[in-house]
């Protein structure tokens, strides 16, 4: 009996499941050939979702959009739906053919290939379901602007509405038609045109940003302060970082340089490189630059550097004559506050230059220290068992 319920259970699990698949987008199994073949057939348009395995938007697109019937409704009615992984196979050409650098991508292209609409990014079922109803209306999808703009329209309600569409395809292509629209205007300082350029920049190698910073007054006036340095600062990070989360510290250094005055243009730098060193874990990259950065930049509580002093000891930085700075700061975090973890911190230093006496002390200082304003010790006492056993 329990075999048989069981069965019954699978069965209408698996029901549901096909229902669920039947009612979504369904997404063709034929080779890039037999797609274009079927378009041309049929008189549709392609639809192709251009992911990747490690887009984690991508994935969510699957579970929580795709299925759902609405959607598939529409789609499967008007367009031949294709799912292209952009690092394998035929994908590569296209990743490369169609400039998809954004995860997901989604490309409507005609039998012959011309794009007709694309958009980048998450899309929710109302989204996704206005974004199709766009790609199939020939006045409204991507192809429609790119023919007016080609016939020499440049009305700037239009350019307005065309630097939007392109933005969303996410090729970097907007720049030239915002760029055009603000040729049009002879004030660039208007409350709609600030906004504009606020809401379309995107590169810091751009006349808009360029603007930005030759004008910043006027859009911290506009926009408040932190909300222009956050701009600027998220401009230059997303210039700087490539997709495996490595930054050009030369162009980050180059942009800093762009942007700020100079002296707080090293010290942000500096900053920035000290940060992150610490995340990729460089030790001696970081020791070199704390010690540069301390050098120039003195810091104004003693206990700063106990913390970073700390961070030698958790990166094991081995380098000697770095390592007798990193002592320097420590003692001078003790002499200002004889703390748990600026004595801990002198610890940690003693125990990586080898004196073990001296570590031992510093280390029951800490011990001492924190049963006396009753704190937590136990990682104190794990090094002083390290310590101990030197």
């Amino acid at each position: 009996m329990k075999k048989f319920t069981l069965f019954i259970l699978l069965l209408s699990f698996l029901s549901t499941n096909i229902s669920a698949q039947k009612e979504g987008i369904q997404f063709t199994n034929q080779n890039w050939n037999q797609v274009i073949i079927q378009a041309a057939k049929e008189d549709k348009i392609i639809f192709v979702d251009a992911y990747t395995d490690w887009c984690q938007p991508c994935k969510k697109m699957d579970k929580r959009v795709f299925p759902q019937k609405l959607v598939g409704d529409f789609y499967n009615k008007n367009f031949v739906n294709v799912k292209m992984n952009m690092e394998k196979g035929i994908g590569e050409e296209l990743q490369k053919k169609y400039d998809v650098f954004f995860y997901p991508t989604f490309l409507f292209l005609t039998a012959d290939g011309k794009v007709v609409h694309r958009i980048a990014g998450y899309q929710s079922v109302p989204k996704l379901l206005e974004l199709g109803k766009t790609a199939n209306d020939p006045k409204k999808r991507l192809s429609y602007f790119e023919e007016q703009f080609a016939n020499g329209d440049r009305d700037p309600k239009f350019l307005m509405k065309y630097t939007d569409v392109r933005k969303a395809a996410m090729d970097g292509s907007h720049n030239a038609i915002a760029e055009a629209y603000l040729a049009t205007q002879k004030d660039w300082t208007t409350k709609e045109n600030l906004k504009f350029i606020f809401k379309q920049v995107d590169d810091t190698d751009s006349k808009l940003f360029d603007y930005i910073l030759e004008n910043r007054a006027v859009f911290e006036k506009q926009f408040k302060a932190s909300r222009v340095a956050g701009k600027i600062e998220n401009l230059i990070y997303q210039k700087v970082y490539d997709d495996q989360g490595n930054a050009s510290l030369e162009e980050l250094d180059r942009l800093f340089k762009k942007v700020y005055e100079p002296k707080v243009a090293e010290q942000a730098s500096s900053r920035f490189k000290l940060n992150y060193f610490l995340e990729k874990k460089s030790s001696e990259n970081y020791a070199k630059e704390a010690v540069k950065y301390y050098k120039n930049f003195p810091a104004k509580d003693p206990s700063e550097l106990s913390d970073v002093a700390y961070n030698f000891y958790d990166l094991d930085v081995s380098n000697k004559k770095l390592l007798k700075k990193a002592l320097k700061w420590t003692k001078k975090a003790v002499k200002a506050d004889a703390s748990l973890f600026n004595y801990e911190a002198l610890a940690a230093i003693y125990y990586k230059l080898g004196k073990k006496r001296k570590a031992t002390n510093a280390a029951n200082s800490a011990i001492d220290a924190a049963k006396k304003m009753k704190e937590d010790y136990s990682e104190t006492q794990k090094l002083l068992d390290k310590i101990k056993a030197m």
